[in-house]
């Protein structure tokens, strides 16, 4: 089936020699894999829907029981192109996004966190930092983790997962 959501790119992997793997949020299907045919080509025309932050409505190939979609088209409907220019709005965001893809199991929906996703990446695209902290607590709650009481959100994360993160913040 091909359906059209919205989703916000929250990762990106280079596969084979002109194909890209993405890692959506999307407002329907939760979070998902899909593959980007001939994306790294120089006359391709999907290669702004596949960066980072981006967020835009899809149109996915997607079959129910498949690891991964095909993305076959879209409009960009926000690309928070002022992350990119601030090298601490852009540690910030990467750290937001890879704790939701850690957090979060494949393929099961909750708008809230998509909401809350992309209310945190506007909201750095405006230059209100520290939006990590905030988000870290919002999802654990909404995981059914939640954050003891006298505790950091970063040690609460840390007590759930199984591995570090890679991404740090840098400090200023």
């Amino acid at each position: 089936m091909i359906y059209n959501t919205h989703a916000i790119v929250i990762k990106k992997t280079d596969f084979r020699e002109y194909d890209r793997m993405l890692t959506l949020y999307t407002k329907d299907f939760g979070k998902i894999k899909a593959q980007v045919r001939s994306v790294k080509k120089p006359r391709a025309k999907l290669t702004s829907l596949t960066e980072l932050f981006v967020l835009a409505e899809f149109r996915i190939f997607l079959r129910e029981h498949a690891a991964f979609g095909k993305i076959t088209g879209g409009v960009i409907l926000d690309s928070n192109p002022l992350i990119r220019y601030n090298v601490q709005k852009y540690y910030e965001a990467c750290y937001i996004c890879e704790v939701l893809d850690a957090l979060t199991p494949d393929r099961q929906p909750n708008t809230e966190k998509f909401f809350l996703l992309k209310e945190k990446l506007s909201l750095l695209n405006k230059n209100v930092l520290n939006q990590k902290d905030d988000f870290t607590e919002k999802l654990l709650k909404l995981t059914g983790f939640g954050v003891k009481v006298g505790m950091s959100a970063d040690m609460a994360l840390q007590e759930h997962l199984a591995y570090p993160l890679k991404a740090e913040i840098v400090s200023k």
